[in-house]
């Protein structure tokens, strides 16, 4: 039953991550976060050089098992027998999944002055996906956190499932430039290069695995076309493999912006707004390379159409790697691509910003694509997801409220604030106060040092203040001089 439980968990807890932040993605005042969706939008910040001191966050979703009636409080409070009491099931749907994208990141930093951008970034990153999973799992654990055999002389199928985790360091240094401005119309773009720095890694991409288990010790017939690897040990190199982000932006100014250099002196220090934007970006292209030395792998190719009998006696609970081991002689090893490398789930991000007052309340959309696994590869795919939101964002407050669909399908509500230099925010906001189905939940927070203005702006704003006071003193005094006004 503990196992049961504990299986449950696993694929709960393998979801954790902060998925797209959509509440302070958005945010003109915080480039620092922003830059992860689209590295153009550091240009034409609001804060000219944002210090990022740490940040960190945790998603949970998957959609596939779920508890009744509960919150993450409620959850974690609760006993064995009522969280066994509270789990549910989603089944038929066409795709069952699981996702994960653990970050922390700290002492990093974006620069924002007249049409250029930087930031240097220090990060740490999870991804864990499980993708492709068939109810015939789901009736699996569900058996098993009842207490039930495993059914036997049964049919049991999986085909395309892919399973990958990987962590790993991260050193990011993000460029932008602002290369068209002619009347209303400005166009910017950026890019991000990630050096990486590998940690630990697992993949599996299960092509064809057909079975029926006729005893304990036996299978009726075992079929099974599998590529797999894993990294027995934690290896940092430098030479982890490196990974691009590319974007870019079109904004609608609400003046002429051909002599506009935002954050500089050059045009006397002033923000022109915009009245909406448009952002289009590619996100985590490459893969993260492990060290050969501690990378264990293998193609397993199995066709056994008679009964094929074995023993797990001597095999210590859970440890998969040593019944792997001790069934190779059934094993067909093949080489396997590139065994050392995981590719990072790519995908393909739209942004819409419009200003609906004041450059204070806007209304933000966008629209994730992740990209499908390649063939003979081992790799890790982002759930699909659109959101629309609403915000308020001032240089000392911003608040914002993201409603989100997850794979196009599972709504979700969040909400996030930022008072000056601490920012807390959730994709998943029912999941905190209580939802009738929780699938997931998800909080995220960041603590910075946002320098807004320009020190040559400030100088020149207090020049510009003096002589203003200067001229009033010169006008009191002649008018106190003028018979005139006597």
């Amino acid at each position: 039953m503990k196992s049961a439980l504990l299986l449950f968990s696993l694929l709960f807890s393998l979801t954790f991550q902060a998925q797209e932040q959509f509440g302070s993605s958005f945010s003109n005042y915080t480039p620092t976060q922003s830059v992860f969706m689209n590295p153009s939008s550091m240009l034409d910040s609001k804060t000219w050089l944002d210090i990022h001191i740490v940040g960190a966050g945790t998603y949970a979703m998957n959609n596939m098992v779920y508890l009744r009636n509960s919150s993450v409080l409620k959850a974690i409070k609760s006993d064995e027998r009522t969280l066994q009491n509270s789990i549910r099931y989603n089944r038929n749907r066409r795709v069952n999944s699981v996702y994960n994208r653990t970050f922390a990141n700290a002492l990093s930093g974006v620069w924002s002055q007249g049409d250029f951008a930087a930031g240097l970034f220090f990060n740490v990153r999870s991804f864990t996906t499980v993708r492709g999973i068939p109810d015939e799992a789901i009736d699996i654990i569900d058996g098993s956190i009842a207490g039930d055999q495993f059914e036997q002389n049964k049919d049991y199928s999986y085909r395309d499932l892919n399973v990958s985790s990987l962590t790993f360091g991260e050193v990011q240094l993000s460029l932008g430039y602002t290369f068209y401005k002619k009347r209303l119309d400005m166009l910017m773009g950026g890019i991000s290069i990630k050096k990486f720095v590998p940690l630990l890694g697992g993949a599996a991409r299960i092509y064809d695995a057909r079975f029926n288990q006729s005893s304990d010790t036996s299978f009726a017939y075992l079929n099974a076309d599998i590529d797999a690897m894993y990294t027995n040990q934690i290896a940092p190199n430098f030479r982890g493999g490196m990974g691009l982000d590319i974007g870019f932006t079109y904004q609608k100014m609400t003046a002429y912006c051909q002599s506009y250099f935002p954050n500089s002196k050059r045009n006397g220090c002033k923000q022109i707004p915009y009245k909406y934007k448009v952002g289009v970006s590619i996100l985590d292209i490459g893969s993260v390379k492990y060290d050969q030395q501690v990378v264990q792998s293998r193609g397993i190719r199995i066709n056994y159409d008679t009964t094929y009998y074995t023993r797990f006696d001597n095999f210590e609970q859970d440890s998969i790697f040593q019944i792997i081991s001790g069934l190779d002689t059934v094993f067909n090893d093949e080489d396997i691509k590139n065994p050392n490398k995981i590719h990072l789930p790519t995908a393909l991000s739209l942004q819409f910003d419009y200003n609906l007052w004041k450059s204070k309340v806007y209304f933000n959309a966008s629209l994730m694509q992740g990209f499908p696994i390649r063939n003979q590869k081992f790799g890790s795919r982002r759930p699909n997801s659109l959101m629309v939101g609403v915000r308020y964002e001032s240089r000392i407050f911003d608040v914002s409220i993201p409603f989100s669909l997850y794979e196009y399908s599972m709504p979700q509500l969040g909400f996030e604030f930022r008072i000056y230099c601490l920012t807390v925010g959730t994709d998943k906001l029912l999941s905190l106060v209580g939802t009738p189905s929780l699938y997931g939940a998800d909080i995220y927070a960041a603590l910075k040092i946002p320098i807004f203005y320009n020190p040559q702006c400030k100088t020149k704003m207090k020049n510009k203040n003096k002589s203003e006071a200067a001229k009033q003193k010169g006008y009191r005094k002649k008018r106190n001089n003028c018979p005139a006004y006597q």
